[in-house]
């Protein structure tokens, strides 16, 4: 390309720079222009709280604060940006004046209701509903509560025990079967009074069973046969239970034997023969397993006093500051023991707790002997031959507690454990009494088998039939059981829970089919009759062989 041409292009080149510059000149000219001449408006800020739906806000007031009113009451509050809106939320929930259409209208007697069920449930004092924190928070939920005293609140109690009383009483008048009953008595030592527990224990229409408290109260001495005759039965014509008793539960106190006899004597004669005890009281009265279990083995625990003796106070020795836990922790440690379960300290009135304190001891036998290194003031070590001997005590009490631990089962019938776990206690001490290793659990067990022989020489024979009813038993374990003991008194041992089975099944057929003892059957009976019975009357002619 020729100069003249380049200076030519360059001269256009140029020209076109210049108009666009002008041009960017211009519009930064006129947004300038713009921004002076448009006036500002801030950007408001919605309020996001809930507590706003109650609540307007009014603004800067005369006196320089920002304040809000409230929708309901008309009431003023500050609300500064650096006050945030706790204040408007305590208010909306406290305000007076606001309606609250999801809230139930508040009803004092279903208050007190609900007041005596928690008095009841959680076995609180009447003056619980006196406490100040506790009518602070009523009012805080309702501001409409009502208060009652104490005086009203054991009213209320009262008033309600009535009631439950009387749907109880109305179950029992529905109740076709029979009920059993256990009593227990005794004496509060701090204010020397006597007590008497009586419980109710049915199998109700759907198979459940239920434990019912009829009595709880005061017995005032003297502490006779006739008096605590006079108070069980009492109490039970108060329920409407005096036609409907099937045995009664003591333990083997003097007064209970000729307390039975008058209770016995006084329900025959009141009920008649039609509704009064089957088999004429033949099953009313009987013993409570848990409490002969509990002295057949205590009277072999008096054999080895000695030993626990000194794990006692070992124990108490421990527990008694917390640089003494501290030192047999250290000791336990150095041992290497890795028990989960620590040391515990028996109850003098309760075997099975000298049990598990003696069984928890010998966990810790390496621990006791360091201890004993370094410790002057520990001075009851149990020697070797103690622990030894403690080993087989433990060995022979263990299935004592669990057999204590089944016949204090009250969320499962325990008829039917009774005869196979006395059975096992007595073959247990035969086992132990010919024990040759150790004289001393020899005697022990010995000493335990007449206690035995005391109470449960004859087992007893309605607690035998709750064996022979069980479908997994039957008679054939009765025989079995009775064979290994003696075999020349099996058979006739068997016979007699026989007998007592048909006798007492006759008792219930008269009380539920007494038309069919007194007269012909009608025809509506003859549809309805069940077949059972016919097989029934079949074994009965038979006399149970099987």
């Amino acid at each position: 390309m020729d100069l003249p041409s380049l200076e030519t292009l360059a001269v256009m080149d140029a020209e076109n720079k210049y108009i666009e510059v002008q041009s960017e000149g211009e519009e930064e000219s006129h947004e300038q222009t713009l921004s002076v001449t448009r006036p500002f408006k801030p950007v408001r800020k919605r309020r996001r709280a809930k507590c706003w739906v109650d609540f307007t806000h009014l603004g800067l007031e005369d006196d320089g604060k920002v304040r809000a009113r409230c929708n309901h009451c008309g009431f003023k509050f500050v609300v500064e940006k650096n006050h945030g809106t706790s204040i408007l939320n305590r208010h909306s929930t406290r305000c007076p004046a606001k309606p609250r259409p999801d809230a139930p209208k508040y009803d004092h007697k279903a208050d007190r209701e609900k007041m005596s069920e928690i008095i009841i449930y959680h076995d609180l004092l009447f003056k619980y509903i006196e406490y100040e924190k506790v009518r602070e928070r009523d009012r805080f939920l309702n501001p409409d509560v009502q208060h009652i005293c104490r005086q009203t609140a054991a009213a209320d109690v009262y008033k309600r025990y009535e009631i439950e009383k009387a749907k109880l009483i109305e179950v029992f008048v529905k109740h076709k079967g029979r009920v059993c009953f256990t009593a227990d008595l005794w004496t509060a030592r701090s204010v020397v009074m006597g007590y008497i527990c009586i419980t109710a224990h049915f199998i109700d229409e759907n198979w459940r069973l239920n434990n019912k408290i009829l009595a709880f109260c005061n017995l005032k001495p003297p502490y006779s046969g006739e008096e605590i005759a006079k108070a069980v039965y009492d109490c039970l014509k108060g329920w409407g239970l005096e036609k409907k008793v099937f045995t009664i539960t003591l333990d083997n106190a003097k007064a209970n034997d000729s307390m039975l006899n008058i209770l016995k004597h006084r329900l025959l004669s009141s009920n008649g023969s039609s509704n009064g005890l089957l088999c004429n009281g033949k099953f009313l009265n009987v013993r409570c397993s848990a409490h002969i279990l509990n002295l057949i083995v205590k009277a072999g625990l008096e054999l080895a006093t000695s030993l626990i003796e000194n794990i006692r106070e070992s124990v108490k020795f421990v527990k008694a500051s917390e640089s003494r836990k501290d030192s047999f922790a250290i000791c336990v440690e150095s041992a290497g023991i890795t028990s989960g379960a620590g040391l515990s300290l028996d109850v003098s009135t309760r075997w099975n707790s000298t049990y598990e304190m003696l069984a928890r001891a010998l966990k810790f036998r390496e621990a006791f002997a360091i201890l004993n290194l370094y410790e002057r003031g520990y001075k009851w070590l149990p020697s070797e031959e103690e622990w030894e001997r403690g080993v087989k005590i433990c060995d022979l009490l263990k299935p004592f507690n669990t057999i204590s631990t089944y016949f204090s089962g009250v969320k499962y019938p325990t008829a039917n454990v009774y005869f196979i776990q006395v059975w096992k206690i007595e073959m247990m001490l035969k086992k132990y009494a010919d024990c040759k290793d150790d004289g001393d659990v020899r005697t022990m067990a010995r000493a335990m088998q007449k206690k035995f022989a005391k109470y449960w020489n004859q087992y007893s024979v309605i607690l035998a039939m709750g064996a022979a009813l069980d479908p997994r038993l039957k008679l054939d374990i009765l025989r079995s059981a009775y064979q290994k003991i003696d075999p020349r008194t099996s058979e006739e041992k068997v016979q007699v829970v026989r007998d007592n089975l048909i006798s007492l099944y006759e008792e219930y057929q008269k009380s539920a089919n007494p038309s069919k003892f007194s007269a012909t059957l009608t025809p509506h009976e003859l549809l309805t009759e069940s077949p059972l019975e016919d097989d029934m009357d079949d074994v009965s002619s038979s006399n149970f062989s099987y």
